[in-house]
């Protein structure tokens, strides 16, 4: 039975393949429209999993979407109802991906069988299963985890009224405990404070998380105002610092929090102390009510497992102290845990909760995306121009370009799904110089100084660099870990300001040609960790071999490592 789930007109858009209940592709729309967390109807995305199958539109079992309008509308007009006259602003705010109205954005997604039918020129409108959007979040991470029951835990922005839901999962069921409804989400405050600090709300809040490695706690206090914990790991806004409730994305903040911590930052603003000291107690924030979120939910349930997902869950500085100050044992941060991870979500919902079909696959490797031979290669390599030389040891030989300090992207099997680069569309430098970082910004990246890279490093020798939280792997750079304090000065580049890292552990069993890549960096440097940052420019993700050959053309990149084949500028 194939299952094709969707996610559309929100924000990371993607397509997820599902074969009896086991994963065979999750494909983000941005890495084919080349549109940084595109909302877009994912045609290109959709057309990739039917192809690397092999199968057609016809040979599709069910479709389902991350979404249910119909739940929202009536949420919205509660809201409206209880905020009026001022929540009229929002109908006609900015929803979703920022381009459509809260109206027109529904619209689109109660109409999403007729997009397909369009795509493929059915003549009968397929049937869509709309999932509840928290729903698809928890199924997208419990029913692929290694726990028969497990608490589960989703936070992001909001869902059709909900923004964090606590339930419970046992076998192929997941179980409602509590909800908490808009406008009290942790999504949406950290959203606001990244448009204030002078980001991009939605897509900018790892800069925010970035900075706050360089604040102080001047602000911690005051900031504690803003949220009021109560009991059970509920939680409440003080929306009298806001205004996204009533006028949507286009005013976030109230007069009363300008007041309290000064004016807006401005885009091309200089940053000062003042900006690193809000993201700060934002971070201490948002670290206080994720544990208090997790704590609530164990006194709930008591469960030694405890599943996460939801945009939220990408900070990984909260993920570390839920671990370490909660009293779950066991863990499972699905790594696809923004709007991507739905439509894969959707997709397990149907097919294990509501079709009631058992459980059999565990998630053990972010890489479901394409792949390419080096047949497909080496065609791009010879229309594009670029001289390469063919190598039996790309591994070996791409690892002493790095021992040299050139900056590598690194090409090679089948795309990461999730926002992260996992070793598999990487740019790989060597984190001992102490220059790397500045040079990598410098000549590729054009990020800001604040931002840091991550390490991947083997992960049979992660605990000789890194104190992991309770002793767990992080194959997904979902977690963050304390470089420990001999080797901070041996690995600068990869060592944030707080003495942090977010550590990605690199298994020889999923990742063969990465880990053996690393492998041969230590033999050469005696260090079992490279730098690892995403293979782009300020764009999503490269995806096909096209996209990694610009980009090596386009920027200062010393050497591409392509499938079997090395190329390297004079």
């Amino acid at each position: 039975m194939y299952i094709l789930g969707l996610s559309s007109y929100s924000h990371e858009a993607s397509a997820t393949l599902i074969k009896d209940g086991e994963i065979r592709f999750v494909i983000e729309e941005e890495r084919l429209n080349r549109e940084k967390h595109t909302w877009k109807y994912p045609a290109n995305a959709i057309a990739q999993c039917l192809a690397c199958e092999g199968i057609t539109i016809a040979d599709i079992d069910h479709i389902t979407f991350f979404w249910k309008p119909q739940l929202e509308i009536i949420g919205n007009i509660k809201h409206v109802l209880k905020y009026f006259p001022h929540s009229l602003n929002l109908l006609s705010a900015s929803s979703g991906g920022g381009e459509l109205s809260v109206l027109k954005r529904l619209a689109l997604m109660q109409g999403i069988g007729k997009k397909i039918a369009q795509q493929f020129g059915l003549k009968k409108i397929p049937r869509v299963h709309f999932i509840e959007h928290h729903l698809a979040h928890a199924a997208s991470a419990f029913f692929v985890s290694p726990f028969q029951e497990a608490a589960i835990l989703t936070m992001d922005g909001r869902g059709e009224s909900t923004s964090s839901m606590m339930s419970r999962g046992s076998a192929n069921h997941i179980e409602k405990l509590a909800e908490i409804e808009v406008p009290h989400s942790l999504g949406h405050l950290y959203a606001a404070v990244t448009d204030y600090l002078g980001f991009k709300p939605f897509f900018d809040e790892w800069k925010v998380m970035g900075m706050s490695a360089y604040g102080q706690d001047t602000y911690v206090t005051p900031f504690a105002k803003i949220i009021e914990l109560l009991a059970l790991g509920q939680y409440r806004l003080n929306l009298n610092y806001f205004s996204f409730h009533t006028n949507g994305s286009s005013r976030w903040v109230s007069d009363l929090f300008l007041k309290t911590f000064g004016p807006k930052r401005q885009k091309d603003e200089v940053y000062d102390q003042r900006h690193f000291d809000l993201s700060y107690a934002l971070q201490k924030t948002i670290e206080r009510t994720g544990v208090h979120l997790a704590q609530g939910l164990w006194e709930r349930t008591k469960s030694d497992n405890l599943c996460m997902t939801g945009g939220v869950v990408l900070n990984c500085l909260m993920n570390k102290k839920i671990m370490e100050q909660t009293p779950f044992k066991n863990f499972f941060f699905q790594p696809i845990a923004n709007d991507a991870g739905t439509s894969l979500g959707s997709a397990l919902y149907y097919y294990h909760q509501e079709l009631n079909l058992p459980r059999g696959h565990i998630f053990d490797s972010a890489y479901l995306g394409m792949q390419y031979s080096n047949e497909s290669i080496e065609a791009v390599l010879k229309q594009k121009g670029v001289s390469y030389v063919k190598t039996d040891h790309i591994s070996r030989d791409t690892a002493r370009q790095i021992a040299q300090g050139k900056i590598v992207g690194w090409f090679q099997g089948r795309m990461e799904a999730g926002p992260r680069a996992l070793g598999h569309r990487s740019i790989v430098v060597d984190p001992t110089d102490p220059a790397m970082k500045d040079r990598l910004n410098a000549r590729v990246k054009k990020r800001e100084m604040f931002r840091p890279f991550a390490p991947s490093v083997l992960e049979e020798k992660a605990r000789e660099y890194f104190i992991m939280p309770k002793d767990q792997p992080s194959p997904y750079m979902i977690l963050v870990a304390d470089v420990k304090e001999d080797k901070k000065s041996l690995l600068p580049s990869i060592t944030h300001q707080d003495g942090t890292a977010r550590v990605h552990t690199v298994s020889r069993r999923t990742a063969p040609e990465y880990w053996q890549l690393i492998a041969e960096f230590e033999k050469i440097k005696g260090v079992a960790v490279v730098l690892n940052t995403s293979f782009n420019e300020n764009e999503p993700i490269v995806a096909t071999p096209e996209d990694a050959v610009n980009c090596f053309l386009r920027t200062e990149l010393d050497v591409l490592a392509i499938g079997d084949f090395l190329a390297i500028k004079s």
